[in-house]
């Protein structure tokens, strides 16, 4: 395939990183792997309004415009015009249009270049239709895409019920590279976090939103405390809304303080470490239709880094973990059950070598980069004219 010239209308800006969700980060590494030019055009929530462009590397260019999240939605419409012009200044060079969502932000606007260019539209169906989108242009968007690559089953379905010509299940991805097991890390990220050898760490990274189970997880830990002294919860990860944050609060209420260490989002690039130096990674989402869309990319980086993983069965999570074979499902929202497989997999730490290695070579298979990357290429070739 020749070299590929792509306008992404993404969800985040780039401060701090190239990107500010796995997804994005992770498309934008496959396409730099195809040789992709690939202008990015992000609108970003800040505290001031403002817009700027400027180049990241030989693959990747990029435009932000940002607007403070608390002005109201009809200051929000200028940003949004704006967002259109860098649309319109790069649509016409691009050689497909790419865009995050079906919704009003990113779908439409994308939608509107494509057929004003003729260019052939993309969506990365990440998740259900947004509160701020209306479900009838929600349908329209995707029933007028070339191609639609959806994370779940779910959204693959909801994809071609909206009367998309084109549906791909292209479930979450990760650097493999970049999530392995790392023994060095593994000890000096003990050390600062004061574990000892002997210590049995269940590790959890995300958010510490209430759709990700953790009060379950917690009460787990809580039942198993009194046979492990050993045992150690780590929690990586963002809390929840100011006045909603029960985490904390729960540990303390039974009593964990001393067996939980509660850590605040870390750079992108630091997660592997952390990851590292966990003994299981847990993921015990809880079952509502958000769940059931998306597809938690944690696991897959569980399972590359070598951790037993312990999810809940869920949306992709179901699909893509055998249980006992390359990992361990539970029924969500049940803590004894929780409970009892993680006490499963804490007496046998020492003979799960072949489910790590299983767990490892499944990842590089169906969820790599470079398995998108070749899925990407196919899909996008078929577009091109002749």
């Amino acid at each position: 395939m020749r070299r590929l010239k792509i306008l992404y209308l993404g969800p985040r800006g780039l401060s701090g990183g190239i990107g500010g969700s796995a997804r994005l980060r992770n498309m934008l590494d496959v396409l730099a792997g195809m040789q992709a030019q690939t202008r990015l055009v992000s609108y970003l929530p800040e505290k001031r309004f403002g817009a700027a462009s400027r180049v990241i590397s030989e693959h990747l260019s990029s435009s932000v415009v940002s607007v403070p999240a608390a002005a109201p939605r009809l200051l929000k419409f200028p940003a949004l015009k704006l967002l259109f012009y860098y649309g319109l200044k790069y649509a016409g060079k691009s050689d497909f249009i790419l865009a995050h969502s079906p919704g009003t932000v990113y779908g439409l606007p994308a939608l509107f270049l494509a057929k004003l260019f003729r260019k052939p539209l993309v969506i990365d169906l990440t998740d259900t239709r947004d509160p701020s989108t209306p479900a009838f242009l929600y349908r329209y968007v995707l029933r007028h895409a070339d191609l639609v690559l959806a994370v779940s089953h779910l959204l693959t379905d909801l994809a071609r019920q909206a009367g998309c010509p084109r549906v791909v299940h292209a479930p979450g991805f990760i650097s493999t590279e970049m999530f392995r097991s790392d023994p060095a890390a593994r000890q000096r990220i003990r050390r600062e976090l004061k574990l000892e050898n002997s210590d049995i760490v269940v590790g959890y990274a995300g958010a510490f939103s209430r759709d990700e189970g953790l009060t379950y997880l917690i009460r787990a830990v809580k039942m198993l405390a009194p046979r492990y002294d050993n045992l150690r919860l780590v929690m990586l990860g963002g809390r929840n809304r100011p006045g909603a944050d029960e985490i904390p609060r729960l540990v303390a209420e039974l009593g964990l303080e001393s067996r939980v260490t509660l850590l605040p989002p870390q750079p992108y690039e630091t997660v592997p470490a952390y990851l590292s130096a966990f003994d299981i990674g847990c993921s015990p989402k809880i079952d509502i239709e958000l769940n059931r869309a998306a597809d938690p990319i944690r696991v897959y980086e569980y399972m590359a880094a070598g951790l037993p993983a312990v999810a809940s069965a869920v949306g992709e999570t179901a699909h893509a973990i055998e249980h006992g074979v390359d990992g361990f499902l539970v029924k969500p929202e049940d803590a004894a059950e929780l409970a009892g497989v993680l006490e499963h997999v804490i007496q046998n730490l020492g003979s799960l070598d072949t489910l790590r290695e299983k767990a490892r070579e499944k990842v590089i298979r169906d969820y790599s980069q470079a398995a998108m990357r070749q899925k990407l290429q196919k899909h996008l070739a078929e577009l091109l004219p002749d």
